[in-house]
């Protein structure tokens, strides 16, 4: 069901992260990704399939510092060509927020294998979260949403656009149907056939998500990510090959969160 905007005679409305001190939100994750390597130590086509429990925990801003995210991912299941795998340890990754809610910081306390593992899988996270507008938006209008992170593992640098396109009620929700596009760079490190490489990209991603909007918090997110990568050697700079990553991700509230 459609809504009119009756509320404000602009027909216009914010839409904000609400940040409070509770047990935080949980989600299901569900990833679907393709990855495949064309290098001079390996040719190869790659499929995982993976589903995490997602908890978010927000520490409001106090003071002069920004409000904290915390992300703690608990993979449930994960199998690769069709065939199960172990389970990776759960892991924990941090971000510092802006006024707006959007992610403009990573914050690492140490960099272990797990912690590097935490990094990535965060960071494709972050690809669902909506980056929503400073003023108030009516159907239709749109407002710039870059990404940009510096870090150990790697930096990204994105530009994009994020556009309200309705609302819609499912049960007691009233949520608002936004679409993120963006595109731009990723660099990142990686081990690949023994020797450390750095991976250089030009990526493109396009996300519709659903924002609870008297609670504040996002209640879906379909997103798809394509990005080719260059592969080089971390020492001399010269190239081994190329990569490419399509991945598929699907971030839907659980229904104990009520938030």
């Amino acid at each position: 069901m459609l809504l009119v905007l009756v509320s404000c005679s602009s027909g216009t409305i914010p839409l904000e992260y609400r940040f409070d001190d509770n047990d935080g939100t949980r989600y299901l994750w569900t990833i679907d990704s393709k990855t495949s390597v064309n290098s001079t130590s390996e040719q190869s086509v790659t499929t995982t399939k993976m589903v995490v429990a997602v908890h978010e925990q927000v520490a409001p801003a106090k003071g002069r510092q920004n409000a904290l995210l915390t992300i703690s991912l608990t993979p449930r299941s994960l199998s690769q060509g069709g065939h199960s795998v172990k389970l990776p340890e759960p892991v924990t990754v941090k971000y510092e927020l802006g006024k707006q809610g959007e992610i403009v910081k990573v914050i690492t306390e140490e960099l272990t294998p797990q912690a590097a593992s935490a990094l990535q899988l965060g960071a494709t996270l972050i690809h669902s979260r909506i980056d929503l507008p400073v003023d108030e938006v009516g159907i239709g209008d749109e407002w710039d949403t870059p990404l940009i992170l510096d870090g150990d593992l790697g930096n990204i640098d994105l530009t994009g656009h994020g556009k309200l396109l309705g609302f819609e009620l499912k049960g007691k929700r009233k949520l608002a149907r936004i679409e993120t596009t963006r595109e731009g760079e990723i660099v990142t490190h990686q081990q690949q056939g023994g020797v450390p490489v750095r991976l250089r990209g030009t990526s493109t991603s396009k996300a519709m998500s659903s924002l609870d909007v008297d609670n504040g918090v996002l209640y879906s997110s379909n997103a798809r990510l394509t990005t080719d990568f260059d592969i080089a050697s971390q020492e001399s700079g010269k190239l081994l090959g190329t990569m490419q990553v399509t991945l598929n991700s699907k971030l839907s509230l659980e229904p104990s969160s009520t938030a």
